[in-house]
C-alpha cells in the first residue's frame, strides 16, 4: 500500500522490505507495477453510506475479482505475464457525495497522486537495488498513467523498461514535463481510445492547471501512441496476429483492459520489445486526436459523466 508519507507490505503496516526481497528470491521474470486510478482505495470496507466494494486488492489485482461487474476483471489474469506483478494500492477516493463534491474531490486525488508517485519511485528504486537487473515496468490506468509518470523524474537507481499508459488522466504539458526530467530511457506508449474522449474532455475539465489531456493531442515527444478502437489501427494488430474482440462504441473508461485481445496485446508490448519497438508502434495507422468539442458541450459532457447515474466506481 502507498500512501503519501510511506509504503507498507499490508493493511497492518508490515515493513515492505523484507516481503519484496522474498518475493524477488521467489519468483524470476520482470517486474509489472500495476496503479489504479479514481475512487479505488486499498483496504476500504463497504458500509451503509457507501456500499460499493472499492478495495483494488480485493478487485482489479486479484486472480478472482469479488464482482461480477462488467468493469472489473483481474489485470494479472489478463496480462498473464511471468514474473511477479504489484498492485500498488492508494487513496484514490474522497470523501463527501454529490456531483459537486466529485468535481472537487477529483481535483483533491488528482493533487495526492504526485505524492503517491513519489512512494512508486521509491518502490521501484528498492527493486533495482535489491536486484540491478531485474526488468521494471509500469502499468497505470487514468490517474494511475498521472502516478506512473510523475514517479519517473524521482527514481534514483531504477530505470523502467516501458510504461504502459491507459487512458492517462494527465495534461500533455505535464507529461512531457515528467519525461524531460527522467532519465530518457524509458518507453512510454500512450493508449488512449476514441471511446474516452468524453473523459478526457471531463478530466480537462475537473482536473487543476490549463491545457488538453494526453490522449487529446497528436504525437508527444518521448511517446509512443496507439488508439485501441482506431478500425486501422483494429487492422493493422489483426494482420500482426493481435486480433481484438468487440468493444464498445460508446462511452468507456474502461475498455482498455476489459476488450477481449488486450491482454496478449499488452504482453507483446512488453515482453517483446525487441519487435514490438517505439517506431514500429507510432508507425502502426492511426488517426488524429478527436476533435476538441466546444466549451459548452465539454461542460454538458462532464456533469453528464459526473451525474450518479454515470458516475466513474473506479476509473
Amino acid at each position: 500500500m502507498a500512501t503519501p508519507e510511506h509504503l507498507t507490505a499490508d493493511a497492518a503496516g508490515a515493513p515492505l522490505e523484507p516481503a519484496l526481497d522474498r518475493l524477488l528470491n521467489r519468483q524470476a521474470g520482470p517486474v509489472t507495477l500495476l496503479l489504479h486510478g479514481y475512487k479505488y482505495c486499498p483496504f476500504h470496507q463497504p458500509s451503509a453510506a457507501d456500499p460499493t466494494l472499492r478495495d483494488p486488492h480485493r478487485l482489479i489485482y486479484a486472480e478472482t475479482p469479488e464482482t461480477t461487474c462488467d468493469r472489473i476483471i483481474s489485470w494479472p489474469g489478463m496480462l498473464d505475464r511471468a514474473g511477479p506483478t504489484l498492485g500498488i494500492g492508494w487513496p484514490g477516493m474522497h470523501s463527501g457525495h454529490g456531483t459537486l463534491n466529485s468535481i472537487r474531490g477529483f481535483a483533491e486525488v488528482y493533487a495526492r497522486a504526485d505524492s503517491i508517485a513519489r512512494q512508486v519511485a521509491r518502490l521501484a528504486d528498492r527493486i533495482a537495488a535489491l536486484d540491478p537487473d531485474r526488468r521494471i515496468d509500469l502499468i497505470g490506468h487514468s490517474l494511475g498513467g498521472r502516478i506512473a509518470l510523475a514517479s519517473l523524474p524521482h527514481m534514483k537507481l531504477a530505470e523502467p523498461g516501458r510504461i504502459l499508459l491507459w487512458g492517462a488522466a494527465e495534461r500533455a504539458t505535464i507529461a512531457r514535463m515528467h519525461i524531460e526530467r527522467g532519465t530518457g530511457r524509458t518507453e512510454i506508449i500512450n493508449v488512449r481510445a476514441r471511446t474516452n474522449a468524453p473523459f478526457d474532455r471531463m478530466f480537462e475539465w475537473a482536473a487543476p492547471g490549463q491545457g488538453p489531456a494526453l490522449g487529446a493531442v497528436g504525437p508527444v515527444d518521448g511517446v509512443a501512441t496507439l488508439t485501441l478502437d482506431d478500425p486501422r489501427t483494429e487492422q493493422a494488430l489483426q494482420a500482426r496476429g493481435l486480433p481484438l474482440g468487440a468493444t464498445s462504441r460508446g462511452r468507456c473508461h474502461w475498455s482498455f483492459y476489459t476488450r477481449p485481445g488486450t491482454g496478449p496485446l499488452y504482453a507483446a508490448l512488453l515482453d517483446q520489445p525487441g519487435i514490438w519497438t517505439a517506431d514500429r508502434i507510432a508507425a502502426l495507422p492511426d488517426e488524429p486526436a478527436p476533435a476538441q468539442q466546444t466549451a459548452r458541450n465539454a461542460v454538458v459532457s462532464t456533469l453528464s459523466a459526473l451525474l450518479p447515474t454515470n458516475r466513474m466506481r473506479g476509473a
